[in-house]
């Protein structure tokens, strides 16, 4: 599941009277929890502790509240649409270490931080070249799964900074997966999904062009194993990067042509 798509379940809190409920996707309603407490905060905890585990944004809540009220069919029923309606706030350089999220492990890093706001809250993400090929590289035990946020793919990061300024990046829960996958001997190491399309990164460290992207079609592929085509292939890792930013980003321009006219107004 990407940070981008409805969970099957997640929990939530019944706003008029702070029951906890089960969220179904594609079901209107809503079904009460054995795990209700009575207490609206006590309540809010559990909901938050169990999509956290389960790595369910609040913006994926907020759409499958939507979608259960008011229908799936309605752009608040897209955790997309919260991320198309962000808003830019600031970039500022920073430099620490990015924590290793399953081991005790710590990469430096030295680039920037992006902060936007969304759903009224700031949050921050890290370009996709600001990651360390320990975490998105052939040998890693991840795949990065990025946010798509007003069309460029970054990496959702919680950055509590120390007294001198620096900070430990921890990437946010759903923005990565260890699950693996090889395609023609490469390994995917990341992966972003724009509307039906999703653009993946694969390295093949023996190959003679090491990088590769790929796009695929999920509605074509349905059940079925990834089909990827139209490989872009190089032996920079940077420009691999920015390809795959690229055209996630072109693919998004294409589907939301007017909303990139007024993202751009506003710019």
């Amino acid at each position: 599941m990407r940070r981008n798509e409805l969970p099957d379940t997640c929990l939530s809190v019944l706003a008029s009277t702070g029951q906890l409920i089960i969220i179904k996707r594609g079901e209107h309603g809503y079904y009460p929890s054995d795990w209700d407490t009575g207490d609206r905060a006590e309540n809010r905890n559990i909901a938050d502790t169990h999509n956290k585990r389960r790595g369910i944004s609040d913006f994926q809540e907020t759409a499958m509240i939507a979608g259960s009220m008011f229908g799936w069919t309605l752009p608040g029923a897209s955790p997309q649409w919260y991320l198309d309606n962000a808003k830019y706030v600031n970039s500022n350089p920073a430099k620490g270490h990015i924590k290793d999220p399953v081991m005790s492990v710590y990469y430096p890093f030295n680039d920037f931080l992006l902060r936007y706001e969304i759903m009224g809250k700031q949050r921050l993400y890290l370009p996709m070249s600001a990651l360390p090929k320990e975490l998105m590289g052939a040998d890693a035990q991840f795949v990065m799964q990025p946010d798509l946020v007003l069309g460029m793919p970054v990496m959702p990061v919680t950055a509590p900074f120390g007294d001198n300024v620096s900070c430990t990046v921890q990437l946010e829960d759903g923005s990565y997966t260890t699950e693996k996958e090889i395609n023609a001997e490469y390994q995917i190491t990341a992966r972003v999904r724009v509307g039906n399309a999703e653009f993946v990164i694969g390295e093949h460290p023996k190959a003679p062009d090491q990088f590769v992207t790929w796009e695929r079609n999920c509605q074509n592929d349905g059940d079925g194993p990834p089909n990827y085509f139209w490989g872009h292939y190089g032996s920079d890792r940077a420009a691999i990067i920015e390809d795959f930013c690229e055209r996630a980003s072109g693919e998004h321009r294409l589907q939301h042509p007017v909303h990139e006219q007024k993202a751009g107004k506003e710019r």
